[in-house]
């Protein structure tokens, strides 16, 4: 299982199965709720099967989760949700970068 400490977590993917209005969506929620909490990382939306080498943190629906685990940087956390609204691991993730806590893989 792959962790981060927050400290170190700079860039953040959503990654989607075909760019469709539902990850954007939820792209636009973590961007909203980073901003709200002064956090100064990038978030970004990608293809799981296209995700950039450099992300520290990958979030993804739970049905893709096998593509985004093939697909990332190999020290890559994953964090995977399953409702694109007020999912309560997003929820999680954005507490526990502001509060500086560690990211662990779900």
């Amino acid at each position: 299982m792959n962790s981060i400490q927050a400290s170190e977590v700079k860039k953040i993917c959503l990654a989607c199965e075909a760019g469709a209005g539902s990850s954007l969506m939820v792209k636009n929620g973590l961007i909203k709720k980073a901003k709200k909490a002064g956090l100064d990382v990038e978030i970004v939306h990608a293809p799981a099967t296209q995700i950039p080498s450099d992300s520290d943190i990958v979030v993804c629906h739970t049905g893709l989760s096998g593509a985004a685990k093939a697909a990332a940087p190999e020290n890559a956390v994953i964090v995977q949700f399953t409702m694109f609204m007020n999912d309560p691991s997003l929820k999680k993730l954005i507490s526990d970068l502001s509060e500086g806590n560690e990211i662990s893989s779900s």
